[in-house]
């Protein structure tokens, strides 16, 4: 759906440019005014995301601001949710398709006490999901977002703003229309 979007957008400048181009040029020289053209960005109205920054399964960070530009996936869940893991492949499936499109996925574990076993056994059972996996053992992230639920789901745009939320399990269809909506 996207690539139709951006392909319709792409011959229409090449036309409009083609156009341009064939005719007396336009702008302060000429005496002519410059026609302005509208490129389509897809920004939610929603509010603008909180930064954070949390230690990730392979012992670095990651930080929201350093996606900006990108659409990201935030999901909240435990290693002993068995619903959650269905969301996780799910995720995982949806990111392998999108992630050179600008998607980005971090699973947040909300699990007290940083739970390195128990989360790299989760997401070797959610199909070695190849995005990042971080802790949230503090809830830092959790009350900044006012999640309640494991199985929430976040997706923040390119522009850094909430564009969806849920607090359960979201089927896969659901997942991946929410998330070309801002790819």
């Amino acid at each position: 759906m996207a690539q139709v979007r951006y392909l319709s957008l792409f011959m229409a400048l090449t036309l409009m440019l083609a156009l341009g181009a064939c005719t007396a040029s336009a702008g302060p020289a000429s005496g002519r005014p410059v026609q302005k053209v509208a490129v389509e960005v897809n920004v939610s109205d929603g509010p603008e995301a909180p930064d954070w920054v949390l230690e990730t399964l392979d012992g670095g960070e990651f930080r929201l601001a350093d996606h900006r530009g990108e659409v990201v996936v935030m999901f909240f869940m435990a290693s002993w949710c068995s619903s959650c893991l269905l969301e996780a492949r799910a995720l995982d499936q949806l990111y392998r398709q999108y992630k050179d499109q600008g998607l980005t996925v971090v699973a947040i574990n909300v699990e007290p006490g940083r739970p390195v076993q128990e989360l790299a056994r989760f997401r070797q059972m959610a199909n070695d999901a190849d995005y990042s996996w971080a802790f949230d053992s503090e809830f830092a992230v959790v009350k900044r977002y006012g999640v309640r639920a494991l199985d929430s789901t976040i997706i923040i745009d390119r522009a850094g703003r909430i564009a969806y939320t849920d607090d359960s399990l979201t089927p896969l269809e659901t997942l991946e229309s929410e998330i070309l909506k801002w790819l």
